[in-house]
């Protein structure tokens, strides 16, 4: 695995932030500073469940007494399962005729922040199945700083079209990470 993996995970859950932040602000309008200061807070708690996911995920990889590596297959398609079902658990909600999305107030700190663990248990478990591939020891830059920039733009850019009560389309945008997340999954895979 490659820094290219954590960037693309990164996209898919600045993704996500998105779309979270963008209903969110449309219902609870906030200043752009207060916008910028909740998305702060919720790339630090997607940043610190990733790498306690990475963390939990290479404390539990499979690894043989002699040949490390033996397992790497196996380690790779419990990976995939995991990007699968978070995948699904993303996807599903969507899929709904008329969709009953969560919908929390930024104008409490208490809210934002209860906000930011529930979405970001996707993160942790998607950090999960990573630290069953590879190692955090030498990497913990690859893991922190693409997630934290990509949710802090994207979530901004959430909160600034909810603002403006700008229309996206969340089905396509939700296709798009599942299948960013997907990919690094089927890639771990194939280079295992």
């Amino acid at each position: 695995m490659s820094i290219a993996t954590y960037i693309v995970l990164s996209i898919a859950f600045g993704v996500t932030a998105m779309l979270l932040m963008r209903r969110c602000a449309e219902t609870t309008p906030v200043k752009l500073t207060k916008g910028l200061a909740i998305m702060f807070v919720t790339a630090t708690i997607y940043v610190l469940l990733f790498i306690l996911g990475i963390t939990l995920g290479d404390l539990l990889r499979i690894e043989g007494a002699d040949a490390p590596q033996l397992y790497a297959r196996t380690n790779a398609y419990i990976f995939l399962g995991l990007a699968i079902f978070v995948a699904l658990r993303m996807l599903l909600p969507h899929l709904k005729r008329k969709p009953q999305l969560p919908v929390f107030d930024l104008r409490n700190w208490s809210s934002v922040i209860a906000m930011s663990v529930a979405s970001g248990i996707n993160v942790l478990l998607i950090g999960l199945g990573l630290g069953f591939v590879m190692p955090i020891a030498g990497h913990v830059h690859w893991a922190i700083w693409p997630l934290f920039i990509s949710s802090v733009l994207l979530g901004y850019t959430g909160i600034m079209f909810g603002r403006q009560k700008v229309t996206i389309r969340p089905l396509r945008w939700m296709i798009v990470a599942c299948i960013l997340l997907l990919g690094c999954g089927i890639a771990a895979v194939v280079n295992s």
